[in-house]
């Protein structure tokens, strides 16, 4: 079966570009790109106490190990594809994670 496709929203490639300053810290993360096309269940439904943390929508995040950083995103099964629409530093306060 093909892989699924993995798009980076743009607030995700401006923290990758402007926030991550280790070079092994962006290949932890960039190498997640490929895992999460072959295994884009591999995240933990994200279902946060908070409501403030609630995303409009059904996602699932990932720790990417060795890394102080969440991925957080939604599959789209039509398309086949992952769409990562947020990166977080762990110790960021959860309580305003997906306001405006």
């Amino acid at each position: 079966m093909e892989p699924y496709t993995v798009v980076y929203a743009q607030a995700v490639i401006d923290f990758l570009l402007n926030e991550i300053t280790s070079k092994r810290v962006y290949e932890r993360i960039d190498r997640y790109r490929t895992i999460l096309a072959s295994f884009p269940d591999l995240g933990a439904l994200y279902d946060p106490v908070y409501e403030a943390a609630r995303p409009p929508f059904p996602c699932r995040a990932i720790a990417v190990p060795d890394t102080p950083f969440t991925l957080y995103y939604a599959i789209d099964e039509q398309l086949r594809r992952v769409n990562v629409f947020a990166i977080e530093h762990q110790r960021t306060n959860p309580r305003g994670r997906f306001e405006g």
